[in-house]
């Protein structure tokens, strides 16, 4: 069984910079605009290999967008059939692409990401439900989003933390966004989200108070490359129970994944 101990942050190696930084320019210059077409209505929908073109093209952005990020993705145990509503804990802005390299799904994410670079265009274009804290209308709005999301087959995943916390492990999950899952009968699928490098780099990837989303980003593009790891635990039916019942589950299994992550 390999440590548990946390590893000394990676070194920092520029000259990483000299092939990962044209590639994201790549990604992001003829990527962006291709990723939008296949994503338009009308075109989504086109069957391609059993799937909708939109949800293959969405898939391999994600992970053409990890790979170049300097990450490998580990996908632990299997997903079900959608639809579905994913909860995971949430260590960084990376974790958005992770998880949509694994399975494309309509994420809640925090309102001011809209206005980040890069990220906040690819969350714009795949639809992301923007919420703002504390605004109990937005949280609202963002609820009859995701139920009718969830009624169309659709896979929608919220970080029910509510925020990022700089130590390592799993805080409380909040139930408020369980209610559409409840309402639409569909299964809560807990999933644990880690980067692995010879150990939990938790240290090394969290994006926590003071940290700036371009400043983490280049930090990232330097360093060495990692494993990110998305462990699936088992699907919890959202009409067994009350929702502040469901959220304290769906934390035990997601505690538990993330620490067992390295051994599976």
């Amino acid at each position: 069984m390999q440590s548990t101990q946390a590893p000394p942050i990676g070194p920092f190696q520029p000259w990483r910079y000299v092939y990962r930084l044209p590639a994201l320019l790549l990604l992001c210059v003829p990527g962006l605009p291709i990723l939008l077409l296949t994503l338009m209505p009308g075109i989504r929908d086109w069957p391609l290999a059993g799937q909708p073109l939109g949800r293959r093209a969405q898939r391999r952005y994600g992970r053409i967008m990890v790979t170049v990020l300097g990450m490998r993705l580990r996908l632990i145990g299997s997903l079900p059939k959608p639809p579905y509503l994913v909860v995971a804990n949430h260590i960084s802005w990376f974790d958005i692409p992770l998880l949509h390299a694994a399975e494309p799904m309509w994420l809640v994410a925090k309102d001011g990401i809209r206005s980040w670079p890069l990220i906040g265009a690819v969350a714009r274009m795949v639809g992301t439900i923007f919420i703002e804290r504390g605004c109990e209308s937005s949280r609202r709005r963002a609820g009859r989003r995701m139920a009718a999301l969830l009624r169309r087959g659709k896979v929608v995943g919220v970080f029910p933390e509510a925020g990022i916390s700089t130590t390592r492990g799993v805080g409380k999950f909040h139930a408020r966004l369980m209610g559409p899952a409840v309402r639409c009968e569909v299964a809560i699928v807990p999933v644990a989200i880690r980067y692995w490098r010879d150990g939990d780099i938790h240290a090394e990837r969290v994006f926590g108070p003071g940290t700036s989303f371009l400043g983490l980003l280049f930090s990232m593009l330097a360093r060495p490359g990692c494993e990110g790891q998305i462990i699936v635990g088992q699907p919890i039916v959202a009409t067994d129970g009350r929702r502040s019942e469901l959220a304290r589950r769906a934390q035990v299994q997601v505690t538990e994944l993330y620490g067992h992550a390295a051994a599976c």
